[in-house]
């Protein structure tokens, strides 16, 4: 009983130090967060997986006035539903329809298939940022699913538009700042 004890222990200790020599080589190079250039770039926001891809085109909007803006809804059934697809227009205040329909809907749409509508509206401009919306629905599974869309007047004061203007300023200011772990981790 005694021999079988020991022999368990120094397996076990052999075991355990060749892990540890193993995993002393195998360490990844690991840097801060703030030091490496990201090459991350926005993809377009939608789900791969939803019942509905919803998107929102918009012709040149105007720098000012009452000018006519046409908006382009686009709807895309990505998987089986039943019954008919459903669209609503959200219009801020200020933002008035010309011509078209904030809400109606789409009987036979078929997988695949994209439905289009389109709004013509005055007041959306550069004057004020106006965000429109387009919702759409429909029933899978019997189970009611939507899916929207926003369109900005004034996209260059978007988050999306700043946020990269952002990251450069800080990655200018941060510079070749060695940080203290990994220094530390680097010397080791």
């Amino acid at each position: 009983m005694r021999k079988r004890t020991l022999v368990i222990i120094a397996t076990g200790f052999l075991v355990g130090v060749s892990g540890a020599a193993f995993m002393k080589h195998t360490k990844p190079e690991r840097n801060p967060a703030g030091t490496t250039k990201s090459k991350w770039i926005p993809q377009e926001a939608s789900k791969h997986l939803a019942t509905l891809k919803v998107k929102i085109e918009a012709s040149e909007v105007p720098k000012s006035g009452d000018q006519e803006v046409t908006l382009t809804g686009k709807i895309t059934l990505q998987q089986s539903a039943q019954g008919e697809v459903r669209y609503q227009w959200n219009l801020p205040e200020g933002v008035h329809v010309v011509e078209g329909v904030l809400s109606d809907s789409f009987p036979d749409v078929k997988v695949g298939q994209t439905a289009v509508t389109k709004i013509v509206v005055t007041g959306f401009n550069k004057e004020d940022q106006k965000l429109v919306s387009l919702q759409g629905s429909t029933i899978a599974s019997d189970i009611q699913v939507g899916a929207s869309a926003v369109v900005v007047s004034k996209p260059e004061e978007t988050w999306e538009a700043v946020a990269p203007a952002m990251q450069a300023a800080a990655e200018e200011q941060l510079g070749t700042e060695t940080f203290r772990g990994r220094r530390s981790y680097q010397s080791q």
